[in-house]
């Protein structure tokens, strides 16, 4: 019996790592007007962020329905495999309570469920955690155990480069969008127990990329012994940036790269990027 790890579209886990450990990844639907996609099986990330950018409404999104879920734990269960899943934040989707739904419609005491208390990379370095710890050996309750205290201390910020996808979602007036373009302001936000905020605004994209390598240097974090994700939302230049700044400034244990996906990247909008990491030793 082995143990598989099942997580959302949300994590935005690469393809490559999803295939090593065999990670399941159940895809959300975004929506644009009346067509709906599965998150990256029929719509990919650049084909997303060029429909974002060409479209006058933000996509919706909608969450794996009971169902879905009962099907993949099901083919998993019937192989003889136990299932630890991590996935996106309560406050920020249903899908946690999808699955939780569906675990009780199977009656299984084999599926484990995480809420994982953010999104994107902060799901994946857990995913992968997990993944390393069954392939060592280690009982689904040490691995739980392990995730639920990974979830109380990760660490993550996100750099902004446009405001336009803040005022079309309704998170900024548009006085304050275009006061903020004018000003050049790039703001950068943190997901923190299922909330996000704004914990700083730079002025300019380098000023943004050193504030990021700054926070970590001030808070003191030792970056050798950690898995860190850079991220970026179809800008790669940015993400190179990034990394080439932080490894400048640190000895980093493994760094991982990922594209911002489709929930995030509907609010964000291309041209965000951003450094994730868990803060445990």
């Amino acid at each position: 019996m082995a143990i598989r790890i099942v997580t959302d579209s949300t994590s935005d886990l690469p393809v490559s790592l999803a295939e090593q450990y065999n990670i399941k990844v159940a895809p959300l639907r975004v929506n644009f007007g009346e067509t709906s996609y599965l998150d990256g099986v029929d719509l990919k990330t650049e084909d997303f962020y060029h429909q974002l950018t060409s479209s006058k409404e933000l996509p919706t999104t909608s969450q794996v329905n009971p169902g879905e879920f009962e099907e993949i734990f099901k083919e998993i269960l019937d192989q003889g495999d136990e299932i630890i899943g991590i996935f996106i934040a309560k406050e920020l989707s249903g899908t946690y309570a999808s699955a939780k739904i569906a675990k009780d419609t199977l009656k299984s005491d084999k599926v484990h469920l995480i809420d994982s208390r953010g999104v994107t990379a902060m799901i994946s370095i857990m995913c992968v955690v997990a993944s390393r710890m069954a392939e060592e050996g280690k009982s689904v309750s040490e691995i739980k155990e392990k995730v639920e205290h990974m979830a109380e201390h990760m660490k993550s910020a996100f750099l902004i480069d446009t405001l336009t996808y803040l005022v079309k979602g309704g998170r900024l007036s548009k006085a304050q969008g275009v006061a903020g373009s004018l000003l050049n302001v790039k703001p950068i936000i943190r997901v923190k127990d299922g909330v996000i905020d704004t914990i700083h605004k730079a002025r300019g994209r380098a000023k943004g990329i050193k504030w990021l390598i700054d926070n970590i240097k001030e808070e003191g974090h030792d970056l050798s012994n950690k898995t860190v994700f850079i991220v970026n939302s179809n800008d790669p230049e940015l993400g190179q940036k990034i990394k080439a700044a932080l490894l400048a400034e640190f000895t980093v244990g493994e760094v991982l790269e990922t594209q911002i996906g489709s929930v995030v990247g509907t609010h964000a909008g291309p041209g965000c990027g951003g450094i994730t990491f868990c803060t445990l030793d």
